[in-house]
């Protein structure tokens, strides 16, 4: 791993996973993928903006910096999410990011509220008074995300609650800073950069809304109205923002949403809209595909890259559990609520451990998986890339091509 950080006090419990006796869980991960950033280091303001409005959408960003850790240029932040399935509590991850031009990697710890919660906030609210309580968020004034930015968090109260999974995790993040060590080869790469915005849409170019597929090599397929279509993509941006919630959305039920883009299906030039506002201005990049036939496609697609398909969608259902999301893997055309065939796959908290899962509607008749209504496994990068290749062992009962599959983000209602 990239990273290197001081573990004592820390058990160990597998290759990239620490856990500390308060119940608090260190964990490393690199990711061999163009980071799902929404702005570079070098752009703070906007960074913390939109990464507000995404953290906004699960629970709150309470801080984001941009930090040396290891002399290398990392992002810092902590956020706060609600537990899951729980009428009360929180926990608070804090995490370093190190992005880099094709790849990034991770620290992260998460500290969950045990016990008797909210303690520190009520105690702080009656002290502040609750009409100063709420605050506009500092990074997006415009925001009202699921958890409120408010007094409580503010690290100068930290020292009087010290037993506080925030405290602790802020504590952490400064120890960290210190201490940690990065790879000098990782540290060399060449650093992130965000794309700049194309230019306008020429004047007389159609475009029309397309949801696609998962892609697969260098083909996709998208649903335009009621057909699909299938294009060889020509660049890497389309592969590059798929899946991990930085491109526009076409929503399909209340909690279920996909990827869109805009395509002039005549000349095969397309818009890929950003899914956040940076001052108001949507921003989108441009990209061609080229048309061609499902048996066009097929025939320069190995059994090699199907499995890659796969595996990027288990890759994928990690990055959504990381905005407080699952995924459903489903034939393109299933629109509007959800129907049979689909397969859930998420990574979820169970007993402190996190658990990848796929659930299979309906289960599978055939094959290794005959009868079984789900999988699952504690959650590593090897088991989150398994977790779709098992997906796809069920797909292949539904004898649905992967060009004529798509994943649907899923929301937990309410």
């Amino acid at each position: 791993m990239p990273i290197s950080f001081d573990t004592t006090g820390f058990r160990q419990l597998d290759q990239n996973t620490w856990q500390h006796p308060s119940g608090d869980q260190a964990e490393l991960a690199y990711y061999g993928l163009v980071p799902d950033l929404p702005a570079g280091l070098d752009d703070l303001p906007r960074l913390r903006h939109d990464l507000a409005l995404i953290h906004g959408e699960t629970g709150c960003l309470i801080e984001a910096h941009v930090v040396q850790l290891g002399g290398a240029p990392a992002l810092l932040r902590i956020i706060k999410l609600p537990l899951p399935n729980q009428p009360n509590g929180q926990v608070f991850v804090g995490s370093f990011t190190i992005p880099k031009e094709n790849c990034s990697a991770v620290l992260q710890l998460g500290a969950v509220e045990r016990g008797m919660t909210g303690v520190r906030e009520a105690i702080l609210a009656d002290e502040l008074g609750f009409q100063n309580w709420v605050k506009p968020h500092p990074y997006a004034p415009e925001l009202e995300g699921v958890l409120p930015f408010h007094a409580g968090d503010d690290p100068r109260h930290d020292a009087r609650f010290p037993d506080h999974p925030l405290t602790r995790v802020r504590a952490w993040a400064h120890h960290v800073v210190r201490t940690a060590r990065v790879d000098p080869g990782f540290a060399s790469l060449p650093p992130f950069r965000v794309q700049a915005p194309p230019p306008p849409v020429t004047p007389g170019q159609s475009l029309i809304t397309a949801l696609p597929s998962l892609p697969v090599k260098d083909f996709i397929g998208l649903q335009i109205g009621e057909q699909t279509t299938y294009w060889r993509t020509a660049d890497p941006k389309l592969r590059e923002m798929l899946g991990r919630g930085l491109m526009g959305r076409s929503p399909l039920a209340e909690t279920r949403f996909r990827d869109m883009l805009l395509i002039d299906i005549e000349t095969g030039e397309a818009m890929i809209p950003d899914r956040f506002t940076t001052n108001g201005q949507m921003t989108a990049h441009g990209t061609r595909l080229q048309q061609v036939t499902l048996p066009e496609a097929d025939a320069a697609l190995s059994d090699d890259d199907v499995m890659d398909a796969y595996k990027w969608a288990g890759r994928m259902a990690g990055a959504a559990a990381e905005r407080g999301e699952f995924l459903s893997l489903e034939p393109i055309e299933n629109q509007g609520e959800q129907v049979d065939p689909h397969i859930l796959l998420a990574v979820q908290p169970h007993e402190g451990q996190p658990m990848v899962i796929a659930q299979f509607s309906p289960p599978p008749t055939e094959g290794p998986l005959a009868g079984s209504p789900s999988r699952s496994a504690p959650a590593t990068p090897e088991s989150v890339e398994g977790i779709g290749v098992i997906a796809g062992l069920a797909v292949n009962e539904w004898r649905s091509h992967p060009l004529r599959m798509a994943i649907t983000y899923r929301r937990p209602a309410g």
